[in-house]
């Protein structure tokens, strides 16, 4: 076998795509662009790796068998055609919400403002800000996330305004157009069943409560007051829990909640237009 098979036969007891993690690890190591790779690769063309560039690579294989999602190893994760850095200590961008924005998208126009709680990365706030041109606040508690939200803030939506506080706990100024969040809903019994792989990611970010809903019950609590009259509040929740936000919605005044699946089928988007009669 070649070293790039060897490479690759390393990868495949952790990962279901070997030879796309094994492209995303190269450019870590030597630069070369993931889509050259592959072409390059299929030319059987690469070229040699140095002794040293080599035992890079073996090495960050060895974290990505040891369960260290090949998003920290190389320090960056793809979000609706944009590239977004990640770090231990921040939940890592995934397909699942590019749901949330193309909702979000059929809601909003130019000039509109939102705000994006339990913002991490900020991919989901700065996308939409990326996208049009909207008044973004994202507001995340803690330091390694808050950090990682700073450099994505600065190469892809410079204009939005930042807040480092506790959703949960400390106000937020402002009225907007639309609150968006995808907070924690694992409920804390599952968290122990979980892959491995997303047990790396901060608990902070997955634990939900006992089940799963809390930040969804206090956040439309709490944040009635920051939505205008028509403004539209969009969550992320996890499989099956759809219909009880829902029922959350109602309960907190909104008449006429939704679902949105996904493009696996599931329901992943849950929201509701607000009313004036909502207090």
């Amino acid at each position: 076998m070649s070293v790039w098979a060897d490479l690759e036969e390393s990868l495949s007891s952790c990962t279901e795509n070997p030879s796309g993690e094994l492209a995303l690890l190269t450019e870590a190591v030597t630069g070369l662009e993931p889509e050259r790779f592959r072409l390059l690769r299929l030319r059987g063309d690469l070229p040699e790796l140095t002794s040293q560039q080599t035992d890079r690579l073996a090495a960050l294989i060895q974290r990505r068998r040891s369960g260290i999602p090949v998003q920290y190893l190389v320090g960056r994760a793809d979000f609706y055609g944009r590239s977004f850095s990640v770090r231990e200590g921040v939940l890592i961008p995934r397909f699942d919400t590019e749901i949330l924005i193309d909702t979000a998208l059929k809601h909003l126009r130019d000039g509109d403002s939102i705000l994006d709680l339990c913002a991490g990365s900020g991919c989901i706030g700065f996308t939409l800000g990326a996208e049009l041109h909207l008044s973004v606040t994202s507001v995340e508690k803690f330091d390694a996330a808050f950090s990682v939200l700073c450099e994505n803030r600065d190469r892809i939506c410079p204009s939005a305004r930042l807040i480092q506080g506790d959703v949960l706990s400390d106000p937020v100024d402002g009225v907007y157009d639309m609150i968006l969040s995808n907070p924690p809903y694992i409920p804390t019994s599952d968290l122990s069943t979980l892959s491995a792989e997303v047990q790396k990611e901060p608990v902070t970010a997955l634990d939900g409560g006992d089940d799963g809903l809390d930040f969804y019950r206090i956040i439309l609590r709490r944040y009635a007051a920051n939505l205008r009259d028509g403004g539209f509040m969009l969550f992320e929740c996890g499989i099956g829990q759809a219909s009880a936000i829902a029922e959350l919605f109602r309960e907190a005044g909104y008449d006429a909640p939704f679902t949105v699946r996904d493009y696996g089928g599931v329901e992943r988007v849950v929201g509701a237009q607000r009313s004036k009669e909502i207090s």
